[in-house]
């Protein structure tokens, strides 16, 4: 997933899988193209960040456009410039 393209996921819900903590998020994903789906994320999260989930957070994920297997990634590595470009994007399509 590493080479995934970014877009950004709404938190909806997660379910811890394990003591890890190891948990399974889902996120209504929005992507730079203007198409949106509902993503699952299988995360090692550390304790303060398992703490810190709450619906309705917005998060960087990355996604594979061209499976569309509706598996995305939390990229902690993504520039925040680009990432604050795609939310303003997103936001100004939805205005329009």
């Amino acid at each position: 997933m590493r080479k995934g393209e970014l877009a950004l996921g709404v938190l909806v819900d997660w379910r811890e899988v394990n003591s890890n903590p190891r948990v399974v998020l889902m996120l209504d994903v929005e992507t730079a193209d203007g198409s949106s789906f509902r993503g699952i994320a299988d995360e090692d999260l550390t304790i303060t960040e398992l703490a810190r989930l709450a619906p309705g957070q917005t998060l960087p994920v990355l996604y594979r456009p061209t499976v569309r297997d509706h598996y995305v990634a939390l990229t902690r590595s993504a520039d925040p410039a680009l990432v604050q470009r795609l939310s303003e994007e997103i936001a100004s399509r939805k205005r329009t």
